[in-house]
């Protein structure tokens, strides 16, 4: 049997590669947004960046699949675990790059967790479509 795209993505080897592609996009944002100020400190800030999201990445689908099943069936289930996390992200990062001083901070998180929010109801919706496809007669 063929390994399909669902699979990879929910195995080690795709979690790896999309944590990878986390730190590498938002990174690399980081810094481009922030050259203007310092390369050094541009650096600084795509690294923190880059990590953050990466981890994040990893942890994103493991905890909105944790809450999508413990929440009530409706609108909560579809929103609550994106808003949660994105919540705590997006407060882990602003935390981080306030210690570190990053000059173009809004620029810096903003889009990733604009993108973050995407993901988590993307994640959210897709389980409750194989939830329907699993109770369906």
């Amino acid at each position: 049997m063929q390994p399909t795209a669902a699979s990879f993505a929910n195995s080690l080897a795709g979690r790896l590669l999309a944590a990878a592609l986390a730190f590498a996009l938002w990174g690399g944002w980081a810094l481009l947004a922030n050259w203007s100020s310092d390369p050094q400190h541009a650096l600084i800030a795509g690294l923190l960046q880059g990590t953050a999201s990466a981890l994040m990445t990893l942890v994103m689908a493991i905890a909105a699949k944790a809450l999508f099943y413990r929440l009530p069936a409706g609108a909560p289930r579809l929103l609550l675990p994106a808003v949660l996390i994105v919540s705590a992200s997006f407060t882990l990062l602003y935390l981080v790059h306030s210690w570190h001083q990053t000059h173009a901070l809004w620029q810096t998180i903003v889009p990733p967790t604009s993108l973050a929010f995407i993901y988590c109801l993307f994640l959210c919706l897709r389980l409750q479509r194989e939830q329907l496809c699993n109770e369906a007669p």
